[in-house]
Parts: C-alpha cells; sequence; structure tokens
C-alpha cells in the first residue's frame, strides 16, 4: 500500500511539474521581453532625481519590477518547497564561498591592473554594473529559471542550460559593435552562464558561489577598463581563464572531500524532480544535507 501511495504522489508530481514548467517559461518570456514595456518614464525621472542620477535606485527598481513576478511564481508554483532553497539564497556556508571567489579572482585582478593603463573606482559604477548584476542575473537566470527547471521540472542539464544561457547570452549581444561581434559576444556569454549554472549545482544548488564570481569578474573588468566588451581580448581572456580554472579545482576539491556530484550523464538529458512527498521529512534530510555538505 505504501508503494502504491508513493507511485501514486510520484505520478501526480511529475504531473503537476508538466503543468507548472509553462506557466514559468510564459512568465518568465512575459518578465524578460514585456515587463520592461510597462515601465513608466516618469518613473526614471524620479528615481535619477533620487539619486542624483547615479542609477543606483533606478537600476534596483527596474530589476525588481521586471523580474519580480518571475520570482513570485517561481517560489508560489513549488511553495512545498522553502523559497530561499527555490532561489538559491540558503545561507549555509555563503561566507565560504565568498572566500572561495575572491582566491579564485586574485590572480585574474593582478592581471587586468598590469595591463590596465586606466582607472575607474566610481562607486555607482561597481554596484549597478557588477553587484546588480550578479545579484540579480544569478538569481534570475540559474536559480528561477535554469534551477527550477533542472531541480524541480526533470528537465536535464543541457536543455535548461540552453534555454537559460542562451536568452542570458541575447541580452549582451550590443556589446559587439558589428554582426560577428555580436555573435561571438552571444557564444561567450551563453558558455559563461552554463559555466555559471554548472557552479550552481556543484555547490549545493547555492547561488553565492557563482554570483560572487560574477561580481567579482565584473568589477575588475570595470575598474580596470579592460577593452573588447563580453568577448574581451587575448591576454585578458588569459587572465579570465585563471579564475576559471581556479574555480573548477575548487569544485574538485568539494568533491575529494566527499560533496556527491550533481551533474553527471545521467542527469545531462533528463534529471530526476526533486520532490516533497512529506514536508517536515524532507526538511531533516535537508538539514541533515547541509549539515554534512562540505564548502
Amino acid at each position: 500500500m505504501l508503494n502504491v501511495n508513493f507511485e501514486f504522489h510520484i505520478k501526480r508530481v511529475t504531473m503537476n511539474h508538466i503543468i507548472k514548467t509553462p506557466i514559468l517559461l510564459t512568465t518568465f518570456m512575459f518578465c524578460h521581453y514585456f515587463m520592461r514595456e510597462f515601465w513608466g518614464d516618469s518613473w526614471s525621472e524620479i528615481l535619477l532625481g533620487l539619486d542624483q542620477q547615479s542609477y543606483v535606485l533606478h537600476t534596483l527598481a527596474k530589476y525588481l519590477f521586471i523580474y519580480g513576478p518571475l520570482v513570485l511564481v517561481a517560489t508560489f508554483l513549488f511553495k512545498e518547497h522553502p523559497w530561499y532553497d527555490v532561489l538559491g539564497l540558503n545561507l549555509r556556508g555563503a561566507h565560504y564561498y565568498f572566500l572561495a571567489a575572491v582566491a579564485c579572482c586574485i590572480p585574474m585582478t593582478l592581471g587586468y591592473a598590469f595591463l590596465s593603463i586606466e582607472l575607474d573606482l566610481s562607486l555607482s559604477a561597481i554596484i549597478t554594473g557588477s553587484v546588480y548584476a550578479g545579484v540579480f542575473e544569478e538569481i534570475i537566470f540559474r536559480a528561477a529559471l535554469f534551477g527550477v527547471l533542472f531541480r524541480y521540472c526533470g528537465w536535464g542539464f543541457i536543455p535548461a542550460a540552453l534555454i537559460s544561457s542562451v536568452i542570458f547570452g541575447l541580452g549582451h549581444i550590443y556589446q559587439g559593435h558589428d554582426a560577428i561581434s555580436a555573435v561571438m559576444a552571444l557564444a561567450v556569454t551563453a558558455i559563461a552562464g552554463t559555466w555559471f549554472a554548472w557552479l550552481y549545482c556543484e555547490c549545493g544548488y547555492r547561488i553565492w558561489f557563482p554570483m560572487f564570481m560574477h561580481i567579482f569578474m565584473n568589477a575588475a573588468y570595470g575598474i580596470f577598463g579592460m577593452s573588447g566588451g563580453a568577448v574581451g581580448d587575448l591576454e585578458g581572456n588569459l587572465f579570465k581563464a585563471t579564475s576559471i580554472i581556479l574555480s573548477l579545482v575548487y569544485v574538485q576539491m568539494l568533491v575529494r572531500k566527499g560533496k556527491p556530484r550533481e551533474i553527471t550523464l545521467a542527469s545531462l538529458w533528463r534529471n530526476k524532480p526533486k520532490t516533497c512527498p512529506n514536508p517536515n521529512l524532507q526538511a531533516i534530510k535537508q538539514n541533515s544535507h547541509l549539515e554534512n555538505h562540505y564548502v
């Protein structure tokens, strides 16, 4: 009887996820492509007046206005899971991931400093171009979109990463100055989005490590005035590669300490949805997992 009830529950959850997936994707597409049309010019004038044209308040309010509905819908659709788990915001180990990201980005930052002929220490530029970009893009694209599709909707890593990373990349084609450079910007940022998605998974479905990596890499790029947009130049990319390689080494260190691999051959094209048949039991299992999780 227990097996029958459990199988029935799994079938019901699978059917619910089939229904929830198009709702999530439709909400994302609406937010990403249409919500900005509802942003009033008068709001921009008011916010830019309040933040003295620094765009600190303006950019924050616009991110929240455009993508707020997606976050609400994602957490509501999967309300059987804690909202902070759905959004990858479990605080467990956040400070370790911060230190790991700092260590991974030090060689790149020193390299950029060596190559740089200018320095931009504008606090507002760092906040709007690095902090906001890292925080919101990782929560939106990696947790609320990719993470929900992969963890809860049964999508494999490749299709879930592909749809989120390509859309992420399309948002950066403006950095190209012609058709070829625009395509290259799309390809590079799509690959970067896939890398961030992989880091998100391998760090216990917590957004902190890819988010801090994103923030620090953007900040170093902007502060030292590196050229080439999203594609970058050869010398700068060599130093950027050191951060990527070190992040791979860090994940491998976690695995050697006992952390299980999240992305395997079995989960590339289809993943078993995470279910919560008993919320109390799930909470116990989750806490146990976090206590034994290596960070």
